[in-house]
């Protein structure tokens, strides 16, 4: 019984220090695994279109698989020139804002000089030591344009590889598992297939409405440039519980730059909130929520890491990472009690000893 005890806790020492292994990799090289990530999430999803193209068009493998490529890329393209009109026409009147938003700012530093009798000279001081911007001008910036670039190219080519090289992977994934582990290996990718194609689609879905709505909600009560704040919402609004709080922001900092009437910034709120009220309480629980089991609290835990190891991109990649180990969690019987942690069962019942009353958690 004792050397049972000491193979589990060893087991259980083992399975710590290769989580802590792999956060270590993925912090050390996430510009390297990021683009490997998304690829692969990205390849899930077009995945239906290289098999119509082979099983019902005839395509050689590698004409069907360009042909997929080819698609993803013109829809991505797509998004980018429509993100990138909005951006340039927001970008024509950034002097104009720059102006509107000077005001403001001056008008806050007159109210706290009166409430509070902190001078105008000491608050602009405070601001300035605080706040400087010299440090992302320089090796920083260029490091991110480089990034961006080296990102662009890779990813097409590594949604390429993971398509040709498809069931060449999955062999090897074979040869890696004990002879009367493939029934389990199999179950366990087609549910990260069949739940995080579910996901991504119901993503897309919920992106276009949050971005329809919200856009047409600040076009309604006359906010400036209503589809690139609409589009700003809906992207950022991927990031869990985080993401709608800093849309709130830089939404109301654009408008305040923007127009010297301070009730906009109310409408601004108010139009969010309706559609994260929206979003909350009918699209996420029927076209995203049901297709990944990632409670609350992990789903929070999940973001925050993501955003330590990697950043912005960590943070949206953070929720599909999380819902295939769940997969992979509860489809090994040593590792469930980690899907158990991440899952979202609406009823959990603890019981201690054969007499104690068990404990319903709603």
């Amino acid at each position: 019984m004792a050397l049972q005890n000491e193979v589990s806790y060893t087991k259980r020492i083992f399975v710590l220090f290769t989580i802590i292994a792999i956060l270590a990799a993925i912090y050390l090289a996430n510009s390297i695994l990021f683009p490997l990530f998304f690829a692969f999430i990205v390849s899930l999803l077009v995945r239906p279109i290289d098999a119509f193209l082979q099983e019902k068009w005839r395509f050689p493998k590698i004409l069907s698989v360009g042909v997929t490529v080819l698609i993803t890329i013109s829809f991505f393209l797509g998004i980018f020139f429509l993100l990138g009109s909005q951006l340039k026409s927001f970008m024509s009147e950034i002097p104009q804002m720059k102006e509107h938003l000077s005001k403001s700012v001056n008008d806050v530093y007159a109210w706290i000089e009166d409430k509070f009798g902190v001078s105008n000279g000491q608050q602009k001081k405070y601001m300035k030591e605080n706040l400087s911007t010299t440090k992302f001008v320089s090796g920083e910036s260029l490091g991110a344009f480089t990034g961006a670039v080296a990102f662009i190219i890779l990813v097409p080519v590594y949604i390429f590889l993971f398509l040709f090289y498809r069931i060449r992977l999955v062999e090897f994934l074979k040869k890696l598992v004990k002879r009367g582990g493939a029934a389990q290996l199999k179950e366990i990718l087609t549910s990260i297939k069949v739940i995080m194609r579910s996901y991504l689609i119901g993503l897309l879905i919920e992106i276009t409405i949050v971005a329809t709505l919200t856009s047409l909600g600040f076009w309604i009560f006359g906010i400036k440039h209503p589809l690139f704040l609409g589009l700003l919402v809906a992207l950022l609004n991927l990031i869990p519980y985080i993401g709608i709080l800093i849309a709130n922001i830089l939404c109301c900092l654009i408008t305040l730059s923007g127009t010297s009437d301070y009730t906009s910034l109310f409408t601004v709120v108010g139009v969010v909130a309706g559609v994260q009220l929206i979003d909350n309480n009918f699209l996420l629980p029927r076209i995203v929520g049901s297709k990944v089991r990632i409670n609350a609290m992990a789903s929070i835990v999940s973001v925050l890491v993501g955003g330590l190891l990697a950043g912005v991109p960590g943070m949206f990649l953070a929720i599909p990472i999380s819902a295939m180990l769940k997969i992979i969690f509860d489809a090994i019987p040593n590792m469930q009690p980690y899907g158990f942690l991440l899952g979202d069962e609406t009823t959990v019942k603890s019981s201690w000893t054969k007499k104690s009353v068990a404990k319903t958690e709603k």
